[in-house]
């Protein structure tokens, strides 16, 4: 029989970076995603032959400090979490320190150029390789904020990166999906963030198909994206309720309290022709992460289809409440999220639109008989 032996790190480098970084959109994710953390107003997402050739991603946040470069790209280094607890609190959207690791794993290594407020208009030019270590690096000009390149993607994966080129638009359109998401959610959130996303083909002129105002308004992009007649046929939403948090064991009997959340958005309204075929354009969010929550979209349309019975509605919900009260620790691209209370937030949120969509029906009704 074989020996039982401890796997050595460069396997399992390779192992678990293929399990973070699945695809084209998760590498976008994750690159988007510490640019949105490092406090960015202004970023720009550059692919090159739609990500064939290369991804670029640039941004004018804080920068990374001279004393954290060494770290920058090593394996669950992070600066977001310094114990396990820490779970319960985080407010950032990447916490784990594995995504600049794991895409150096994949591309065989990374470029990453940042300056700090009190470095620019000089910059530092850091060459990671495929480990993480930083090897090489050099003064370049450049204002606050990082870029970060990648070139070859999969590359180190022979199979994937086949696959990859075989199916490179269709994996071009997930990643603009999820941009699109984004743009929808965080970047309008908060102080905005002005997003640009273009394409450089192999052959052809540069496209744009994504570029937002940097508004905090979750109108001013829908409008920047779908055009002013996307905002004809919705309405705001933004309503509050409590409820009750679930006992973890059935013997419990005191009283846990409650759970206030706060649903932000927009939504279809409810007339004939207002709504969709297809849930193509249905975003939740929770805290202001793009997220799965196929129960919660399922309340929200059976709900709408009470009013509309043949139509879908466009949804942007984004559900703000406590951090301890949902797990995002749940899978390596975080889309899917355990809400410790899913059941109660279900009836309660049902009641909530149920009532908005009531409430257009009267004015509705009162309007065609003035």
């Amino acid at each position: 029989m074989s020996t039982i032996r401890a796997i050595d790190q460069v396997t399992i480098n390779n192992i678990t970076a293929g399990q973070v970084v699945i695809d084209l959109q998760t590498a976008v994710k994750e690159l988007l995603e510490n640019s949105i953390d490092a406090g960015a107003t202004n970023i720009e997402v550059r692919f090159k032959q739609y990500g064939l050739s290369g991804l670029e991603v640039l941004d004018n946040g804080s920068g990374i400090a001279p004393e954290n470069h060494k770290g920058i790209a090593l394996k669950h280094h992070t600066s977001k979490l310094s114990s396990f607890s820490d779970l319960d609190s985080v407010s950032t959207f990447g916490f784990r320190g594995e995504a600049l690791s794991s895409l150096c794993v994949l591309c065989g290594g990374a470029t990453v150029t940042t300056a700090t407020a009190s470095m620019e208009p000089k910059a530092t030019c850091l060459v990671v390789d495929i480990t993480g270590k930083v090897i090489k690096q050099s003064s370049v000009a450049r204002p606050r904020g990082t870029t970060v390149s990648l070139t070859k993607l999969f590359s180190s994966l022979a199979v994937r990166r086949k696959e990859f080129e075989r199916n490179i638009k269709r994996e071009f359109g997930k990643a603009l999906a999820l941009l699109t998401a984004y743009a929808l959610g965080p970047c309008a959130s908060g102080t905005g963030i002005r997003l640009t996303v273009s394409n450089q083909p192999d052959k052809g002129q540069k496209t744009t198909p994504i570029k937002t105002l940097g508004e905090p308004s979750f109108r001013s992009s829908l409008t920047a994206l779908w055009g002013n007649k996307a905002e004809e046929n919705i309405v705001d939403m933004d309503f509050s309720f409590e409820v009750e948090r679930e006992r973890i064991k059935r013997s419990q009997s005191q009283d846990l309290g409650s759970i206030p959340i706060r649903v932000r958005g927009l939504m279809s309204k409810f007339a004939i022709g207002c709504g969709r075929t297809g849930k193509d354009r249905q975003f939740l969010y929770v805290n202001g992460r793009p997220c799965d929550l196929p129960k919660v979209a399922q309340a929200i349309n059976d709900t709408y289809r009470t009013f509309n019975a043949n139509q879908l509605p466009f949804i942007l919900a984004d559900f703000i409440l406590p951090t301890d009260t949902y797990d995002v620790n749940v899978s390596p691209d975080k889309r899917s999220i355990f809400l410790h209370s899913e059941a109660n937030l279900i009836v309660e949120l049902k009641v909530c639109v149920h009532r908005i969509f009531a409430a257009l029906t009267l004015i509705y009704v009162f309007s065609r008989l003035l």
